[in-house]
C-alpha cells in the first residue's frame, strides 16, 4: 500500500504528528485540567461546608429569611431552587464526573448532595428546618475542555498533514524532473539534460547521472566508431577477393560459387554491423505510401513470390523510410528463415498510429526468449549455426524506438507474429 516515497513520508508524518498530540492531550490533562478541577472541587466543598455550619446556627426563621436573600441576590452564580434542575447530572462530561468523584472521595460530601445541571452549574443541597433548598453555588465550563482540545488537536492534525503534503510535493518535484530527464534517455547515445540544484542531495545524484550519461555517450561513440571502422576497412580486401574470384578461370565451379556466397555473406554482415552502428536517429522522417513500402521490403526478401500482404489502401505515414524498410527486411528474413509459410505481411492503422504484423505458421518463441533476442549480438537456438550476425532484432528494436515506438511479439498456437507499433506515424487514410 505504501508503495510510493510521498505516501511512506505522509505515513510517517501523520503517525507522528498523531502521537505528539496524544502525548500532549495526557500531559495537559493529567498536569493542568486535574489539579484545576481538584482545585475547584476543594473550595466547592469548603464553601459547602460553610454554609452547612452557618444552616445549623441559624433558627428556623432565620434560615428562612438567609434561603431567601440568597435567591434576591443579583450575583449570577448564586441561585436558589426548592428541587433539583431536571438535566442535572443526566450527561455528565469528563471533567464534571471526575469533580463530583473529587468530592466524594476526598472531601466527603455525598454525591447525592451535589449536582451538576447541563449549563455546568454546580448544585449543593442545604437542609433547612422548613424544606430543603439547592443552592447553586458555581460553575463548571459548559463545554468539556477535553472536547475543546481534541477538535483543536484535529484541527492541528489536519493542518500539519495539507501542509506536509505540500512541502512533500515540493521536495518531490526534483525527483520528478530526475525521473522525466532519466526517462528521456531511450539509448544510451541520448544525453541527460537536468539543471537540478537544489536540494543537495538530488542534486548530487542529478550530476553523477550527467557523469554517467557522458561516459555512455563516450562508450557508445567508440563503440559505433569501432564498428563502423571494420566494416568499413574489410569492405577493401572483400571487394578484392571478389575480383580474384571473378579471375579464377579455371578453378573448380562448385568452389568458387561456395566462396562467392560466403563473400555476400559476410558483406550482408558487415552491412547489419554498419546499420546498428549508425542507428536511426539522425534519418529525417517524410511522408510515403504504406502499401508501396511494404511491397518493397517484400521485394528486397529471399523468397518474395512466398509473402502475402494485407494492407489498407492509399494510407501515408510519415516515417524514417530507409530504416522502417531495413527493420521489415530483418523481420521478414527471420520469418523466411526460421518460420514456416505462409508468411504474412500485414498492416493496420489504429487512430493516428501504425502497427505492422509480420507473421508465419511456425511455432517460434516465446515472448520473453524474443525480448532477449533483441539484445546486440543475442542469438536464438535454431540461428546460432546459421549465417546471421545476431542484429537483426536489435536494429528493428533500435528502428521502433526511433519512431518512439516499441516491438511485440505473439506466440499463437500455430503461428508466430512480430508487430512493429508506431504511434502518431499516419498522415492520410482514405
Amino acid at each position: 500500500m505504501l508503495d510510493t516515497l510521498l505516501k511512506q513520508n505522509i505515513a510517517v508524518l501523520a503517525a507522528s504528528i498523531l502521537g505528539a498530540l496524544i502525548v500532549s492531550l495526557v500531559l495537559i490533562a493529567g498536569l493542568v485540567l486535574r489539579p484545576q478541577i481538584e482545585r475547584s472541587a476543594a473550595d466547592t466543598a469548603q464553601m459547602i461546608r460553610s454554609l452547612e455550619l452557618s444552616f445549623r446556627q441559624m433558627d428556623p426563621f432565620q434560615q428562612i429569611h438567609f434561603a431567601e436573600a440568597l435567591r434576591a441576590t443579583d450575583l449570577p452564580d448564586v441561585l436558589v431552587a426548592e428541587t433539583a434542575p431536571d438535566d442535572a447530572n443526566m450527561q455528565r462530561s469528563w471533567h464534571s464526573t471526575y469533580f463530583l468523584r473529587v468530592l466524594s472521595e476526598r472531601h466527603g460530601i455525598p454525591a447525592s448532595d451535589v449536582l451538576v445541571d447541563g449549563e455546568g452549574r454546580v448544585w449543593a443541597r442545604m437542609v433547612t428546618a422548613d424544606q430543603p433548598y439547592w443552592l447553586s453555588l458555581r460553575a463548571l465550563p459548559a463545554t468539556d475542555p477535553v472536547a475543546g482540545l481534541l477538535v483543536a488537536s484535529m484541527i492541528a492534525l489536519l493542518c500539519a498533514l495539507v501542509g506536509g503534503i505540500a512541502l512533500q510535493r515540493r521536495i518531490a518535484l526534483p525527483l520528478k524532473r530526475l525521473e522525466d530527464a532519466v526517462g528521456r534517455m531511450s539509448n544510451p547515445s541520448d544525453p541527460y539534460d537536468s539543471d537540478i540544484a537544489r536540494p543537495q542531495e538530488i542534486a548530487a545524484v542529478s550530476r553523477a547521472l550527467t557523469a554517467m550519461s557522458e561516459r555512455l555517450q563516450a562508450a557508445e561513440a567508440d563503440r559505433a566508431l569501432m564498428l563502423a571502422g571494420v566494416s568499413h576497412d574489410l569492405r577493401t580486401p572483400l571487394t578484392k577477393l571478389r575480383l580474384t574470384l571473378a579471375m579464377l578461370k579455371d578453378a573448380d565451379p562448385e568452389l568458387v560459387a561456395g566462396a562467392e556466397r560466403n563473400v555476400v555473406r559476410i558483406e550482408g554482415i558487415l552491412g547489419q554491423f554498419l546499420d546498428f552502428a549508425r542507428g536511426f536517429e539522425a534519418e529525417e522522417t517524410r511522408a510515403v505510401p504504406l502499401r508501396s513500402l511494404l511491397q518493397l521490403a517484400i521485394e528486397s526478401s529471399s523468397e518474395p513470390g512466398v509473402v502475402c500482404v494485407d494492407v489498407p489502401a492509399e494510407v501515408m505515414i510519415r516515417v524514417k523510410e530507409a530504416a522502417l524498410l531495413r527493420a521489415l527486411e530483418n523481420l521478414l528474413s527471420n520469418a523466411l528463415r526460421y518460420g514456416k509459410p505462409p508468411v504474412e505481411l500485414c498492416a493496420r492503422t489504429v487512430g493516428g498510429d501504425l502497427e505492422i504484423d509480420v507473421r508465419d505458421a511456425g511455432r517460434g518463441v516465446s515472448a520473453k526468449e524474443a525480448r532477449d533476442l533483441m539484445r546486440p549480438f543475442a542469438r536464438g537456438n535454431a540461428a546460432r549455426a546459421g549465417e546471421g550476425s545476431g542484429l537483426g532484432l536489435a536494429i528493428v528494436d533500435q528502428v521502433a524506438k526511433a519512431h518512439g515506438g516499441d516491438v511485440e511479439f505473439e506466440q499463437g498456437s500455430a503461428s508466430f507474429t512480430a508487430s512493429l507499433r508506431l504511434p502518431r506515424a499516419v498522415v492520410a487514410s482514405a
